[in-house]
């Protein structure tokens, strides 16, 4: 068994060309990269937003409790002490006035600039540019949000938020006033369940939340461990590619006449991808930890978490590459098998969030990237990096160590028994 991993590493090792390119362009791309992002994961402190919102106020709040009490006789058919009390309640929830102390409050003037304007000249500033989006208060939205909380219906009236074309502001502004809606809808539906006993509406709070994280995770961090699984499938590809060479140069075939066990052969390529890998993965982590200080004062504990980390993608890599030595000795067309392996690598680099930052795909996307092997090495290293918490790293730990079995149980089916090799 020597012998057989002896001569893979051997065989990668003679490669220079292979060998440079999976040990110093991941560091390359990393420095490159770090350059061209700079600044994108700034800290939150440093975050500032200059929203501009007109809005367009068509009600009139002092008819609003008029039309509620007409609508209350009519509609509602209650008595006229019932009514009475609705009303006074009513007098103390002014919807547009919550609205407008929710967009001055402390937490958003800094972000927020209110405008009171026209429809007409509203539109024409959004459509100019000198304004984000506009917020239409329609005729009648008071007395109908108001009549439909406490008759417990829909109401026929709400807000309308208009932008010209979407952007990072306009979306923000969209966020903030559909979080004011679904407050204001909760505590309406407080004030149903309570009958209206005595409830003060509270406004949401604006503001960044802070998720208690020990360290912060930058973008260099996220550009060197991507980078480093990237290139682990790299190597799982050029295992499987020198495979193929020795098809052609019929190693295997002399292997067979030697008497060995077949499965030798494939238990060396596992056994030198594990070890390719690691090698492969710390070097560019140590390499650009000094280049760029990718890792700054941790603990021996941080980086014995990772070590773990790398053995457990090592593995699953290694399972990767029995599935592909184990297909390239059943087809007889090597060079469309490499083909095929080169768009497995691209699709699971891609979904893994090696090519293109993962936070940048649809959500479905990412959520498919996370069960890829490089997707969920990465999701993994992203919470050590930042709580260094076992808890996180469990089950994708699991995972991966479930994702090797399975892979290995499908290379070792895969197989060829002596004699079928192609």
């Amino acid at each position: 068994m020597r012998s057989f991993i002896k001569k893979d590493l051997l065989i990668f090792w003679r490669d220079w060309k292979e060998l440079l390119s999976v040990l110093l362009l991941p560091i390359i791309l990393v420095v490159v990269l770090n350059f061209a992002f700079a600044g994108l994961f700034g800290d939150d402190d440093k975050v500032s937003m200059d929203l501009q919102l007109a809005i367009v106020n068509q009600d009139d709040e002092t008819e609003a409790m008029e039309q509620l009490n007409e609508r209350l006789v009519n509609e509602a058919a209650l008595g006229e002490q019932e009514v009475t009390a609705i009303v006074e309640t009513a007098g103390d929830i002014q919807p547009i006035q919550l609205l407008s102390d929710y967009l001055e409050s402390d937490e958003l003037k800094d972000w927020v600039t209110v405008h009171s304007l026209e429809e007409k000249e509203a539109a024409e500033k959004v459509k100019a540019g000198d304004l984000d989006g506009m917020l239409i208060i329609p005729q009648g939205y008071t007395a109908d949000s108001l009549y439909a909380s406490f008759a417990g219906k829909s109401p026929t009236n709400s807000l309308i938020y208009k932008m010209e074309e979407e952007t990072i502001d306009s979306s923000a502004l969209q966020q903030l006033i559909q979080g004011f809606i679904n407050q204001l809808n909760y505590q309406f539906a407080i004030q149903e369940i309570t009958g209206g006993a005595d409830i003060d509406v509270t406004l949401p709070e604006g503001g960044l939340e802070d998720l208690g994280t020990e360290h912060d995770f930058t973008i260099t961090q996220y550009f060197t461990i991507s980078m480093g699984a990237l290139f682990a499938l790299f190597v799982v590809t050029t295992v499987a590619t020198k495979t193929g060479v020795e098809i052609r140069s019929q190693v295997f075939n002399r292997i067979l006449l030697t008497n060995s066990h077949p499965m030798r052969f494939l238990i060396g390529k596992m056994v030198s991808t594990i070890f390719l890998v690691i090698l492969q993965i710390i070097f560019v982590l140590i390499v650009s930890h000094f280049i760029l200080g990718v890792f700054p004062d941790r603990s021996l504990a941080f980086w014995v978490g990772i070590l773990v980390m790398i053995v457990l993608l090592a593995l699953v890599m290694s399972g990767l590459a029995a599935i592909f030595t184990a297909i390239l000795l059943r087809m007889r067309n090597i060079d469309a098998a490499n083909g095929i392996f080169m768009l497995v690598l691209l699709l699971l680099g891609t979904l893994g969030g090696g090519f293109v930052p993962i936070y940048m795909m649809p959500g479905w996307l990412q959520e498919i990237g996370a069960w890829t092997p490089n997707g969920l090495f990465l999701s993994m290293l992203t919470d050590w990096v930042q709580f260094e918490d076992l808890s996180f790293i469990v089950q994708p730990s699991i995972l991966l160590i479930g994702t090797f079995l399975l892979f290995t149980f499908i290379g070792l089916a895969l197989f060829p028994k002596r004699g079928k090799a192609q």
